[in-house]
């Protein structure tokens, strides 16, 4: 697949961490942020992590274990720093299988906010998962013959 600087992973932060310090694509426990993270490698486009501490973060930083849950209060907190790190792309591949309402709706209002091209995808048990190269391939050839995402 071509590479586009363009495009955004973005998915949940996960209740089970490791204990300590990893880059954040490690740092969960989760099957659903590893399993996005090894794929956003393999596929070139960078995975970020909503995180109840961190914000949006890119799942290559290393970051400290914490224990903290995405409150409505908390997403005002940190929806300015979520919608600056936002404002680089066009296109956000958000995977929203078993993400809390409050991390959906940030990340939905800021895209309606930037005009970000959102695709939303993700059941909780994770059986759609395999489904992000298809959709890769669908906004790759909508930015390479100029058509608009919905019809992908």
């Amino acid at each position: 697949m071509p590479k586009n600087d363009n495009i955004v992973i973005i998915t949940a932060c996960g209740n089970s961490k490791e204990e300590v310090s990893k880059k954040a694509g490690n740092l969960y426990k989760s099957s659903r942020i590893r399993h996005l993270y090894n794929r956003s490698k393999e596929l070139g486009v960078p995975l970020y992590i909503l995180s109840a501490k961190y914000g949006l973060v890119n799942s290559e930083e290393i970051i400290e274990p914490y224990d903290e849950v995405m409150t409505k209060e908390k997403a005002l907190e940190l929806k300015s720093s979520v919608k600056e790190t936002l404002e680089e792309f066009e296109y956000a591949i958000l995977y929203e299988g078993g993400a809390r309402i409050e991390y959906r709706d940030l990340i939905y209002d800021i895209a309606e906010e930037l005009g970000l091209k959102l695709i939303k995808f993700g059941y909780k048990n994770m059986g759609d998962i395999g489904k992000l190269d298809g959709i890769l391939t669908g906004v790759y050839d909508a930015i390479t013959n100029q058509r608009n995402v919905g019809e992908i």
